[in-house]
């Protein structure tokens, strides 16, 4: 043991691990920092910048104006859905556990960020005061970070020392942290929490995956210092999808009825009368339709903030109006903000340096030209940004003509004087050098505003969003058109800002309101899937979209053939929920349910949607019970199985879904799959969670894997009953191999056994022949628990001469997952994806493997190319190598994709995929998601085909999925 006396205090330790107890502790900050690799203050000094930054700084997360203290007071607890999870669960839990990296997904204002800040603050303040004992040494230290200080940095640890030092320097960190300060654990047997927000905020999908690879490879080695979790809003074609498959995924929900009703009560509690005041903002929110877009916590925040500035006035009318009515809120308020002075201050000190009067009133004039025109700098930055543009801002708004600057100012004091414009104005914060809006949907609706700044410009959005489909009008837009306009597919904008736009543009004066309410009929009005996804997710946004013409669209929707049957179900409930025409929803809902043309498990949906709806519970009870009479002489368990537990969530008729539910399980004459489903069913119902964990372990003491993964899936003591089973299923040589991988691999997935997972797929690797499919198989499922143990089982196996050409991919692919010894898999790969003698779906394979490798990107996508070009080789085959090339973010894939996707000649399939894989490549998501439609819309593609497609163009994103 090492005692050794230190500035301020002493250390106790070992030489590689030492504690640092400090003699004079700041109030409230506890009584000891620890650090391991050096007595030294940095843990306890970031910790406590972490806690100033948050006192002194807005909170971009939920609102500008609320800073933290105030958030503690008002912050409603939040609930996550995990993909798996059976129901939803207190947001805090994906901050717990010991999982190396997890996802949060959610939309825009929906509370990422202040879920994550909230946790930072939270998390740092608990931190300051914990003992270093063991049990603490197990706490993950939060460090929160944005994607886009990720990108393009070679290392992370270096990379987080700059972005943290940036960001917490002028909170009192006392020195500049290291790259040694990240790579290593903050605690012995701790590990840094690494919160990465806004990946959907990185515009480039190649850097996108990249970062997404990079996160996962450090999270696979055994020796991380780092658990991750990385924030997001939605993205497109299954990009999450690159991440292990062990990596949790989290949606969180928006506010429930009564999460706005107490989030209300908390921010109005100060007003005198509060209760009045509650009941008149929620009679607000009613009366002006703004009861979906009050869900949305960023939204709920800005109209609390509205309502507390004039209780008299009237809330806002439509997402764009609370947006407007807000930035004006704060352009006002800035007046006692001191705001003004701040501008005065900074003019002054750059002035002050020019001593010649010409020079101080040509600088000065060009500095107050500058603040006078700050709006209008606000909406031209959010413009360039939202464009690609990621030059500094303040190099950004040099080139307008309000901000240029004079000759006789250096470029530097200029940056200076605009950057402090900037971050003053309650709009932008700063963000390492550089200073970035508050909130996406800040930067969405500022940019929205520059595209639709003056008559002019609002024309010629108009030209550019909708073409014309009259003569007359493609002729008068001729007679206007500027050279180098390129046209806006609506379906290549984000979601959210093409809403901004939509709004501003109806809101015009004259006649180009009714053209745009005209342009918009076709854009909606044509009962075509594309028309349905946009309008959906403008109604989800709250656009302002006349509600009589979104009921009539929606009604098209939900009666068309050419939209599948899942979106026909969505339409009517959307339609269902609009202001005035539930008894119209109902009706739809009613005809789906009964219609014999749809699949069951969509019209026991529909009958569902319709039970939950006010006044309609028996309705949709009836219509459940009489689609379970037409399913029982057809054999057909699946929908059946659906239809009972649909019955079993019913007040009305429940019982007769229990019954049926139990029935099932109890059957022996039925397969143990549809079994267990029947029994696991039951657990999720209250009242019959223990008659469902009786089945299950019934079935599972016969041998059911299935079963006793749902059983580790629940509570104790039925989690202790599934985990000893899966335990015995692993261990049992008179299992079959598979039964006995998938065993662990359920194992693996419980918090705390992921060791006792790996050690039993390690066994069954070892007791398999090397190389066999039972080997390699155990090998694959060990991958997603240890990577390098991984790599070491099948290290020996790879060079085999006797191994099975499938085989030898199956291991070298497995073998390029690995850091250590993904160098030894890049010449075979490379052999195999270069031999013209293999089969196809192997060169492809390799080659995707290949692009994987560090320096290999280059070589892989050549043999892609070679494949995706090749007319020897089969189309489907062909349309895979084009699809793995835009995984790899190939601009050259997008010619060939955008070809198979229109080959009528092609299998419908195929043909989905390539549409599908050209909407995820970057500035080609319009074509792509149109050539999906086409494809949706044809009456000679294979029905089944037809609906993967349209299942396609919901997962890619358009809008939230509430199924």
């Amino acid at each position: 043991m090492v005692i050794s006396a230190t500035t301020g205090g002493f250390a106790v330790g070992h030489a590689d691990s030492i504690t640092y107890y400090a003699s004079a502790p700041e109030p409230g900050d506890g009584h000891r920092a620890t650090r391991t690799g050096g007595p030294d203050h940095r843990l306890g000094s970031y910790l406590r910048a972490v806690r100033s930054a948050a006192d002194q700084l807005p909170h971009p997360g939920l609102a500008p104006e609320l800073d933290a203290p105030s958030l503690a007071d008002v912050y409603v607890p939040r609930r996550i859905s995990a993909r798996a999870a059976r129901a939803p669960a207190a947001a805090e839990q994906v901050f717990t556990g010991d999982d190396s990296i997890r996802v949060l997904v959610a939309g825009p204002g929906y509370g990422k960020s202040t879920l994550l800040r909230q946790h930072l603050l939270s998390a740092s303040r608990h931190l300051l005061t914990t003992e270093a004992d063991p049990a603490s040494s197990a706490l993950a230290f939060p460090v929160l970070i944005r994607a886009g200080d990720l990108v393009g940095a070679p290392l992370l640890a270096p990379a987080m020392a700059h972005a943290v030092t940036e960001e917490y320097g002028p909170f009192g960190l006392r020195e500049v942290l290291t790259e040694d300060f990240f790579r290593r654990p903050p605690r012995l047997g701790a590990r840094w929490l690494v919160m990465v927000d806004g990946l959907d905020e990185v515009p480039d999908r190649t850097a996108r995956l990249s970062l997404l690879d990079r996160l996962a490879r450090e999270a696979g080695q055994t020796d991380t210092p780092y658990r991750f979790l990385v924030a997001t809003r939605p993205l497109p074609g299954g990009e999450l999808d690159r991440l292990p498959r062990a990596a949790d995924h989290f949606t969180l929900e928006p506010f429930t009825d009564d999460d706005v009703r107490t989030y209300v009560h908390k921010r109005l509690h100060a007003l005198p009368d509060a209760d009045r005041h509650v009941r008149a903002f929620l009679n607000g929110v009613r009366r002006t339709r703004l009861e979906e877009l009050a869900r949305i916590p960023l939204m709920a925040a800005m109209l609390c903030h509205l309502y507390e500035a004039d209780t008299d006035r009237p809330l806002p009318d439509g997402r764009a109006g609370v947006f407007r009515s807000f930035v004006e809120l704060l352009y006002e308020e800035n007046v006692h903000k001191g705001v003004s002075d701040l501008h005065d201050r900074a003019i002054h000190t750059l002035v002050s340096r020019y001593q010649i009067p010409e020079d101080r009133r040509t600088v000065e004039k060009a500095a107050e030209h500058a603040r006078e025109h700050l709006p209008v700098l606000i909406d031209y930055l959010a413009h360039e940004r939202i464009s690609g543009n990621r030059a500094p801002a303040t190099a950004i708004l040099t080139a307008h003509p309000h901000a240029r600057r004079p000759d006789k100012v250096k470029p530097p004091l200029w940056d200076a004087l605009l950057a402090s414009l900037l971050r003053s104005c309650g709009l932008l914060a700063g963000q390492g050098g550089d200073v970035e809006f508050l909130h996406r949907t800040l930067l969405e609706y500022h940019a929205a505003r520059h595209a639709t700044r003056d008559p002019q410009a609002r024309t010629l959005l108009f030209d550019r969003l909708f073409p014309a489909q009259r003569l007359r009008d493609r002729l008068r837009r001729a007679s206007r058109r500027r050279s180098g306009i390129k046209p806006l597919d609506p379906l290549g904008l984000e979601p959210s800002y093409l809403g901004f736009l939509l709004d501003a543009l109806l809101a015009s004066e004259g006649p180009l309101a009714t053209a745009t309410l005209r342009a918009m009929e076709d854009l909606f009005g044509s009962a075509e899937i594309t028309g349905y996804h946009l309008l959906k997710a403008q109604l989800q946004l709250g656009s302002s979209l006349p509600r009589p013409k979104a009921a009539q669209w929606l009604t098209a929707f939900a009666n068309s053939p050419a939209v599948d049957d899942r979106n026909r179900v969505e339409a009517a409930w959307d339609l269902a929920e609009l202001e005035g025409h539930l008894d119209d929803g109902a009706r739809l809902l009613t005809r789906l349910a009964g219609d014999r043309a749809l699949q069951p498990d969509h019209r026991s949906w529909a009958a569902e949607i319709l039970a939950g709806l006010e006044g309609h519970e028996m309705t949709g009870a009836t219509l459940l019970l009489q689609l379970i009479e037409e399913l029982a002489p057809n054999n057909d368990p699946y929908s059946l199985l659906g239809t009972a537990r649909v019955l079993a969530r019913l007040d009305s008729h429940g019982f007769l879904g229990v019954q049926l539910l139990t029935e099932c399980a109890m059957d022996p004459g039925t397969e143990d799959d549809i079994r267990c489903m029947a029994a696991h069913c039951l657990t999720e119902l209250d009242g019959h969670r223990e008659s469902g964990a009786a089945l299950l372990l019934d079935l599972a003491q016969y041998g059911s894997v299935t079963a006793a993964q749902y059983l580790s899936e629940m509570d104790q003591p039925h989690r202790e009953d599934g985990v000893g089973l899966l335990t015995a299923f692993a261990g049992d040589s008179a299992t079959t191999p598979d039964d006995r991988a998938e065993a662990a691999m359920a194992l693996a997935r419980v918090a705390g056994y992921e060791d006792r997972a790996a050690r039993l797929l390690t066994e069954l690797a070892q007791e398999s022949l090397p190389g066999s499919h039972s080997h390699l198989t155990a090998a694959e499922r060990l991958a997603e628990v240890d990577t390098e143990a991984a790599a070491e089982l099948i290290l020996p196996v790879v060079t085999g001469r006797r191994l099975h050409p499938d085989n030898r991919l199956r291991a070298l692919r497995l073998l390029a997952r690995s850091t250590t010894h993904q160098g030894e898999a890049a010449r075979p790969l490379a052999d195999i994806a270069a031999d013209t003698t293999k089969e196809a779906h192997h060169r492809i394979d390799a080659a995707a493997a290949l692009a994987e490798l560090a320096g290999h990107r280059e070589e892989a996508v050549v043999l892609l190319l070679g494949i995706a070009r090749d007319r020897g080789v089969q189309v489907w085959d062909r349309i895979t190598a084009a699809s793995k090339l835009a995984e790899c973010g190939e601009e050259r894939s997008a010619e060939l994709l955008s070809a198979f996707a229109a080959d009528p000649t092609a299998p419908s399939d195929a043909r989905a995929m390539a549409a599908r894989s050209l909407a995820t490549l970057d500035g080609h998501r319009a074509t792509g998601l149109r050539l999906l439609a086409a494809l949706v819309n044809d009456p000679r593609a294979d029905t089944a085909h037809r609906t993967n497609a349209a299942t396609s163009l919901t997962t890619l994103d358009l809008y939230r999925v509430r199924r």
